[in-house]
């Protein structure tokens, strides 16, 4: 019975992993981002500047 079990677990895995494959082949492979590394660099330093206690942000 457990193998049945194991068989049947990964059979729905196969096809779920399939499925996602599948979505992702026909909706998101050809959409791509352009990234500005300038942009990127002050997105993450301004997240790192830290505030004196009690002052607003």
């Amino acid at each position: 019975m457990d193998k049945t079990l194991v068989r049947k677990l990964a059979f729905v895995l196969l096809v779920k992993l399939a499925l996602l494959l599948a979505l992702w082949w026909g909706f998101v492979r050809e959409q791509r981002v352009a990234v500005d590394a300038d942009q990127v660099a002050a997105q993450l330093l301004q997240g790192i500047r830290t505030h004196p206690q009690g002052a607003q942000p």
